[in-house]
């Protein structure tokens, strides 16, 4: 998967080095105390022991005793509408790449190509542009519909040329078209990804070659002895008006599914997953919003402070269309399906599943930048060491967009990526919170920016006063 112009060298930079701190590479190596990172425009010009790398002459000097040095962090599914307030809330929380997994392709695209540039300062963009989807999509805005074999493949011809980087499947997409899609994408070496069509199974989508699955959507239903029966039942209309009934037969449809869960079954899908190189990304701050909105919603969440207004109104349970409906049996269902989500992906990474961080931004409760660290400490709470944790938000990503030689890592040659650390993530991963100062495709930001970053999006964010 391409980077396009992102890859650009900024030669205008000024050098930079970073003396006396300690590396925590995102190889999986253990930390490496007592280094100087040495930054030439926008790359990583030599690593070593401090004492023995010295920096070019009049170059900025930063003394970084008792600071953790970690790749810069990627959040692998979002969605993002503005740049304004989104931007400074990544950049201030180190995440330096993203995935946009939907949105208004020209808007998206054009960004991607401003950060690229150096117009803009933002993460780096990985983006899909409008999502695919069967007829009627999901969201007509935001969607390209095929219903046919013919229209999935001109849908992947079509998305190439307009520049996206990856197509993202959603689910209404009936089966031929999206097995069509499949075929056309691999024969164009161009990668797909996202949702898992109600009109195929998890084991389909894995063995067509899906590089990514989101939400864990289809695994639970991969793992139940009753698959087929479920898969082939139909429902009667639900009444126009009674929209109590979807997570009414959510929760129905979902307790048959724990109730029937095979551990065999489960083994075998996973192992499939890991033979396939199926990643997955669970958006596990998504799944703890479902499970505890009502909570989340009571407590004060200095966050919003971040958020407009208007915009976290409708976050509201009593507001928000996702969750005023709810029934009693839904919420029910949902504590007991949260704990055996963390289950299962502590059991899938065991099996050797890869696994990337993604918090579904602009969904409520999942904050620019500052879920992501949510992500990683659920993460750990599933069964992930710190380590692993980190890795799924450095070194993954990396490898899974095929950029593995020039992200991921702190090493000579690398784009320098960087978050500097007050506090080690390995003895705590609630540490990649403790933000010093980030480097962002060569460019220093000091703790001082960052909070007049973050500044500046909360004074935007509160409500203008009438005239």
């Amino acid at each position: 998967m391409k980077l396009h112009a992102a890859l650009m060298v900024l030669a205008t930079l000024p050098a930079l080095v970073l003396t006396n701190v300690t590396i925590i590479d995102g190889t999986g190596a253990p930390a490496r105390p007592g280094m100087t990172v040495v930054i030439k425009g926008d790359r990583i010009a030599s690593v070593g022991k401090t004492g023995t790398v010295r920096g070019p002459k009049g170059a900025e000097v930063v003394d970084a005793s008792g600071k953790f040095l970690i790749p810069g962090l990627w959040d692998m599914h979002v969605h993002f509408r503005e740049t304004e307030r989104s931007f400074p809330l990544f950049l201030a929380n180190g995440v330096l790449g993203v995935r946009n997994m939907g949105g208004i392709g020209d808007d998206v695209i054009r960004w991607r190509e401003e950060v690229a540039s150096g117009r803009l300062l933002g993460p780096r963009i990985v983006a899909c542009g409008p999502i695919v989807d069967g007829p009627p999509p999901t969201s007509a805005e935001h969607a390209r519909s095929v219903a046919t074999a013919a229209e999935g493949r001109k849908a992947v011809a079509d998305l190439e040329r307009e520049g996206a980087d990856f197509i993202k499947v959603y689910d209404g997409i009936p089966r031929e078209a999206y097995f069509a899609i499949a075929d056309e994408a691999k024969k164009r070496r161009f990668p797909f990804a996202g949702h898992i069509p109600t009109a195929v199974t998890v084991r389909e989508a894995s063995d067509a070659g899906q590089e990514s699955m989101e939400h864990l959507g289809g695994i639970l239903e991969g793992c139940s002895t009753i698959e087929d029966e479920l898969r082939n039942q139909v429902d009667p209309p639900i009444p126009e008006g009674e929209f109590a009934e979807f997570p009414r037969r959510i929760a129905k449809r979902g307790e048959r599914l724990l109730s029937t869960y095979s551990q065999p079954k489960a083994a075998e899908l996973f192992a499939r997953l890991a033979r396939n190189d199926t990643w997955q990304v669970p958006t596990l701050v998504v799944q703890h919003t479902w499970t505890f909105i009502d909570d989340l919603s009571r407590v004060p969440d200095p966050r919003l402070t971040y958020i407009p207004p208007s915009e976290a109104e409708w976050w509201s349970p009593t507001k928000n269309f996702l969750f005023r409906y709810r029934t009693p049996e839904f919420i029910a269902f949902r504590k007991k399906v949260f704990p055996k989500q963390l289950e299962i992906v502590g059991a899938m990474h065991r099996a050797g599943v890869p696994f990337m961080a993604g918090t579904d931004v602009s969904y409520p409760y999942s904050f620019p930048g500052f879920s992501l660290h949510d992500e990683l400490a659920l993460f750990v709470q599933a069964g992930f060491t710190p380590m692993e944790a980190l890795l799924s938000a450095t070194r993954n990503p990396a490898k899974y967009l095929g950029a593995s030689k020039v992200l991921g890592t702190v090493e000579r040659g690398k784009f320098a990526d960087l978050v500097l650390l007050d506090a080690n993530p390995l003895d705590d991963i609630k540490n990649t919170r403790r933000i010093d100062a980030v480097v962002v495709n060569g460019r220093y930001l000091s703790n001082a920016k960052l909070r007049r970053m973050l500044a500046g999006v909360e004074a935007a964010a509160k409500p203008k006063s009438a005239p």
